[in-house]
């Protein structure tokens, strides 16, 4: 049974054999055997159809077709539907929490009090506190609250 070979492969093999493939951008192989190769975008010669050529773009070409669209899609609708449609979306969006600094910062002892020696030095060192050995873990802790603002 012929073939078409999918576009972009260059070779093939199957049940440890390598199969050739012709000029026409075809392969030759059992009739038993095509339905393994249809799994992997093969199709049978005969029910190929020649597709038109198809325009290729460019990243930026595709956003500014997207872009058009959108941007004609919105001038057909009225603008009573647009602001329907932003208050309605603005009533089902979730609510954004807004955290006072004294919770972040309340926040933020808590982590210190709860860190190992490790997480202490990871903490001073993201915040560009350098640290010199030997140190206890309680100075470090000081040092930790220190940079962020607590002594």
């Amino acid at each position: 049974m012929k073939l078409r070979v999918p576009e972009g492969c260059g070779a093939i093999s199957h049940l440890g054999r390598s199969l050739d493939i012709a000029e026409d951008n075809s392969i030759e192989v059992d009739d038993d055997e095509w339905s393994a190769f249809l799994a992997h975008g093969f199709r049978p010669w005969a029910d190929w159809k020649e597709a038109p050529e198809v325009e290729r773009m460019t990243r930026e070409e595709l956003i500014a077709e997207a872009m058009d669209a959108t941007l004609k899609a919105l001038q057909a609708m009225g603008t009573e539907e647009i602001r329907a449609r932003l208050i309605a979306s603005e009533a089902s969006a979730p609510p954004v929490e807004q955290t006072s600094d004294a919770a972040e910062v309340d926040a933020d002892a808590e982590l210190i009090a709860m860190l190992n020696r490790q997480g202490l030095f990871a903490f001073l060192r993201s915040k560009g506190v350098s640290v010199s050995l030997p140190v206890t873990n309680e100075a470090l802790r000081a040092l930790a609250r220190q940079a962020i603002g607590l002594d």
